[in-house]
């Protein structure tokens, strides 16, 4: 039965909460594997076709057992999984995440598999992991390093984008304040100083100051997900939808004097600038190469259309006022 998800914030906390600012990348293939799980049809249209690539991607023998591991310890319809898959410190990067994985205490192991045993039936194998086989739980690393691989890697120039896009929201209401964002913050409702949001069961989860740490996710479409151990540091994933509307075809038209101004190719990469994206992200909502794409925005660069910087691996690119300008934006 259909529950609810009540987090009780205090005045301290309200000092604490962590909006993250990217997607979890161990989060992001937990929940990928529950996409891919889920029929086409109970997933919202923007899921669907990643769906159908890794249902097609999935059919050679390695990736079939990683799903069929992953599978048993984090089924898409069980009301709780084991915390110990999704650490803290994938925030860091899947490196770093999985390492912390792999060094998961004996104790811990045994408490959660026994916590995960309340709710359903565990197959046979997890006996001998919740009684710290290190061969069994580097095989559970592995088949998380090689789901995000081959299924969730793909797609992460889409993930990055929408997770941008999410980003931006919260920082427009970030404007009002910390409450005006939580007031923004579907799927929950605000009532002071509760945040509440539909969930599988009933569940309070108690902040006493410790804050929280509010993960936007691509691939959690239904209902946000709490981890479950009141010992640990309160993290919260919750689904972001997908831009209101794709960016406008800048210049498609013959005759749009954007085009004849900046030529099509880079009118329609100034155009898709709706938010802070990276070249990868940009090349992906518009279909072309992301050598064209980069070579498109150092001219906008040098134009003084657009600024970009580096953050890690990664440029980001976003139109400065005279790019918004040129758009009318």
């Amino acid at each position: 039965m259909a529950g609810v998800l009540r987090i009780h914030f205090s005045d301290r906390d309200f000092r604490y909460v962590q909006l993250a600012g990217s997607a979890d990348p161990i989060w992001e293939a937990i929940l990928g594997l529950h996409v891919l799980a889920t029929p086409p049809s109970g997933l919202p249209a923007h899921l669907r076709p990643w769906r159908r690539r890794a249902a097609e991607r999935g059919q050679n023998v390695e990736l079939r057992s990683a799903c069929r591991l992953l599978g048993d310890l984090a089924p898409p319809d069980a009301p709780y999984f084991p915390d110990f898959l999704t650490p803290v410190e994938s925030e860091e990067g899947i490196s770093a995440g999985l390492r912390t994985l792999r060094a998961t205490s004996r104790a811990r192991l045994s408490r959660e598999l026994r916590e995960a045993a309340r709710h359903r039936s565990l197959p046979g194998w997890t006996r001998r992991l919740a009684s710290g086989d290190r061969e069994l739980l580097d095989r559970v690393a592995d088949a998380l390093r090689h789901f995000h691989a081959q299924l969730v890697a793909p797609a992460w120039s889409e993930v990055e984008a929408t997770i941008a896009a999410d980003r931006e929201r919260r920082t427009e209401a970030m404007e009002g304040g910390l409450v005006a964002v939580l007031e923004r913050l579907g799927p929950f409702a605000w009532r002071d100083p509760v945040l509440t949001a539909p969930y599988p069961v009933d569940l309070d989860l108690r902040l006493r100051g410790r804050g929280i740490r509010l993960i936007p996710s691509f691939f959690c479409h239904t209902m946000p997900i709490a981890i479950a151990d009141p010992s640990l540091p309160p993290v919260v994933v919750y689904p972001v939808s997908r831009p209101a509307s794709e960016p406008r075809p800048v210049a498609s038209r013959s005759g749009d004097p954007l085009a004849a101004l900046l030529g099509t190719g880079r009118a329609r990469v100034l155009g898709a600038l709706t938010v802070t994206f990276t070249t990868g992200s940009v090349a992906a909502r518009l279909g072309m190469p992301a050598s064209t794409v980069s070579g498109h925005l150092k001219v906008l660069r040098g134009a003084g259309l657009v600024h970009s910087e580096r953050a890690g691996t990664h440029v980001r690119h976003r139109l400065t006022a005279r790019g918004r300008h040129l758009l009318g934006r």
